[in-house]
């Protein structure tokens, strides 16, 4: 069997590598060695998945005949991620966070938000030619953009602390008010004209859409995301829980939404995934509800090994996008795994809310076969239909209707059957049949993505264009419809809008290519990028089930720079940069051997990204207290360990956790929940809890309430 043919690892045949690796283990560390007759499904035995040397960098995926290597530097994907010359961006572009385009209600003005470049445009789609050019201040960084009865658009900045309100009739900035300290999402209610914006650090500021100060703050937890108008309410959601709150007239939280779970025997034989990092909120047209773009990660166990993390079957990765509908009675409706469609960071619904359209950043950079003039087969723009997307029947169906086809691929095989998936609650599996699609059609069944048509039927063609989606659309970071329900596509690099028909509309002719942000954010070639984990260029907040390691906490990449903090992993096994690419980007992702340059790109890049902005703390007299009781070694001693800028000493110790773990730093540490290696404190004050850590976790045994508060007061404060 070739690459090319080889689409999918089966449920049975999954399971079975699972519980032969689970046998493998005992408390062991089994050495994964290739079979004899392997191949990549072959004969012989199953080896365990686990081990000192299942990382051998060398790329290759998991078969029946064991573990099947592949030369070193070669992707085992049919579509390895292009790169090219290295470049160094003189300033690092932020991290992608998608949704910064809005065409505003005469269907016809378009104003897009640039943070890699720190402006705003305000574009005419029916002349297509930029009316007006925004220059903001360096480092601002505009998101989310509304528009008011007036047609002025206000524009959060994300790391600027403000509010800016633009007339896009002139392109003049009105004014520039401060709002808190990490602006994220920005509704309009056009009942009581204010402004609502939605802080990374929990609070929900109102503002009058005509000027002045806020008239109301209320203090949510932290990391909002979006804010939707609902009625007399706020729908609000957090970014890394993917939970939805409910927030009433008076400010109370009435209900927060929690997304079910989901199964399907496609995604990796039946394996439990739980929601998380929501992309993108917004309201459906029709008031039916609030739809919700997020991803979904594995709880079950994850083999840390090559091709464990995902391989040229899509439905197989440990972490895919789907969408979640919350109806106005709080019932959550989640979709299908829309695997293929890495980093989907931004969705638009169409004006009659029967279509809805995805952007994948992360797919651009796809080529077939690894030819770099090759124009990028995967896809990058997916459109479907509503009820496709929140379809809970279906599981996993690369089909082109409810998730894109398997890139380029043409396929002339059966169909592959539906998965009946129990996608609610903690998420259960019905038995895999074989049946019609949802709606009863046996032939073409409408949707498509973009470059990627897809059918129904025993012969679903895959790869003819899609004339409702833009071709050409470079890195897309943002979509929208216009007022006839045509598709516009905001990319970042080049910065530009592309269309269904006709030229783009090149917003600016500065580059900002950076190799470093182009490899965090590809398409590997195993169905997930660097920043599928490490959103926004930190983190998930998830915590890992890896095979004969256990529970791991996804790390921060916003605390420690990478550069001097070797080694890495909480485990400590990567001792440098180069060894955690192959071992992980090049292995666990199936990703392309890198160059010495672009590791360096990359680890520059990532260094070089900010931090959340943070607040004052309001209590400042309780920070100096615990930061006295952290840096005296007869006190809570915490210094001990967490010591320098970095507040760590890069050493491996056993703090009662069983073993030795790598002291992590504390920067920033008060947004990172859950805390330790396994996750087990899911606030900073269960870290004090003898149930998570022990005795040799500092000297904090003796310490009373008051010095633990004191204490946290000043942790969330580094």
């Amino acid at each position: 069997m070739t690459t090319r043919s080889f689409v999918r690892l089966s449920g049975s045949l999954f399971v079975s590598l699972l519980a032969a690796a689970a046998a493998g283990c005992n408390g062991s560390q089994p050495t994964v060695t290739p079979s004899g007759g392997g191949g990549d499904i072959g004969p012989g035995p199953i080896s365990p998945l686990c081990g000192p040397s299942a990382n051998t960098g060398a790329g290759g995926f998991v078969g029946g005949g064991g573990v099947m290597p592949t030369p070193a530097g070669v992707s085992f994907s049919p579509f390895p991620p292009q790169f090219g010359t290295t470049v160094n961006a003189p300033v690092a572009p932020p991290a992608i966070s998608g949704g910064t385009l809005k065409i505003l209600a005469d269907g016809q003005t378009a104003v897009a938000a640039d943070p890699d470049r720190d402006r705003v445009y305000v574009v005419d789609l029916s002349t297509r030619t930029v009316r007006a050019t925004v220059e903001l201040n360096a480092g601002d960084e505009p998101g989310r953009v509304v528009a008011d009865k007036r047609n002025i658009a206000h524009v959060a900045l994300r790391h600027g602390g403000a509010l800016v309100s633009i007339d896009t009739a002139t392109g003049a900035v009105v004014q520039r008010r401060a709002v808190c300290a990490a602006p994220r999402g920005v509704a309009y209610d056009a009942g009581s004209d204010l402004v609502h914006v939605a802080c990374a650090d929990g609070q929900l500021v109102s503002l009058p859409a005509a000027g002045g100060a806020a008239v109301r703050t209320v203090t949510l937890p932290h990391d909002l995301r979006d804010v939707v108008v609902d009625g007399s309410r706020l729908r609000v959601s957090r970014f890394l829980s993917a939970q939805l709150l409910t927030v009433e007239a008076d400010g109370s939280v009435s209900d927060t939404a929690v997304l079910p779970g989901f199964r399907a025997t496609a995604a990796r034989g039946g394996q439990l995934y739980t929601a998380g990092v929501a992309w993108r909120t917004m309201e459906m047209p029709d008031g039916s509800g609030v739809m919700m773009l997020h991803q979904r990660g594995v709880t079950d166990e994850v083999q840390p090994v090559v091709g464990g993390y995902g391989g040229p079957d899509t439905c197989s990765g440990i972490v895919h996008p789907a969408v979640t509908m919350v109806s106005p009675d709080g019932k959550t409706h989640s979709g299908p795994a829309m695997a293929g469609m890495v980093l989907a960071v931004d969705m638009a619904i169409s004006p009659d809310a029967k279509r809805i359209a995805f952007v994948s950043a992360g797919n651009s950079t796809n080529t077939f076969q690894g030819d770099p003039s090759a124009t990028p087969v995967l896809t990058r723009v997916f459109v479907s239909d509503t009820q496709s997307t929140t379809d809970e029947t279906v599981g996993c169906m690369p089909d082109g209707k409810h998730a894109p086809c398997n890139g380029g691929i043409v396929s002339t095989s059966p169909a592959v059957p539906f998965d009946e998936t129990g996608s609610t609650g903690t998420g259960g599996t019905a038995p895999s049949t074989t049946r019609p699609p949802p709606d009863g059609s046996t032939g073409t069944a409408g949707a498509t993505g973009g470059g990627m048509a897809g059918s129904f039927g025993t012969t679903p063609t895959c790869g003819v264009p899609d004339p409702q989606v833009p071709q050409v659309v470079g890195q897309p970071i943002a979509i929208a419809f216009d007022g006839a329900g045509s598709i516009v596509v905001q990319s970042r690099e080049p910065a530009m809008l592309a269309f269904p028909t006709g030229s783009p509309v090149m917003l600016s002719t500065v580059s900002r290519a950076d190799t470093g942000h182009l490899i965090f954010h590809s398409n590997a070639g195993g169905g997930l990028a660097c920043a599928s984990c490490h959103a926004e260029g930190n983190d998930d907040g998830r915590v890992w089930n890896f095979t004969c390691q256990g529970a791991r906490r996804t790390q921060s990449l916003h605390a420690a720079p990478l550069a001097g903090t070797a080694p890495y992993h909480w485990d400590g096994e990567e001792t440098d940069m180069t060894k955690l690419m192959a071992d992980v980007f090049v292995g666990r992702m199936s990703g392309p051997g890198l160059l010495t340059t672009q590791i360096d790109a990359l680890r520059g890049w990532i260094d070089a990204q900010p931090r959340v902005p943070q607040a004052a703390p309001a209590d400042t007299a309780a920070v100096e207290r615990g930061r006295a009781l952290f840096n005296d070694p007869r006190a809570a001693g915490c210094a001990t360990c967490h010591t320098g800028t970095s507040f760590t000493n890069n050493a491996s110790v056993d703090v009662g956790t069983g073993r030795a773990f790598q002291v992590p730093s504390l920067v920033g540490i008060g947004s990172r929940g859950p805390f330790m290696h396994d996750g087990c404190a899911t606030t900073l004050g269960d870290r004090f809890d003898p149930a998570c850590g022990g005795a040799s976790h500092g000297n904090t045994a003796n310490l009373t309430t008051g010095q633990i508060a004191d204490l946290i007061a000043y942790m969330q404060s580094i």
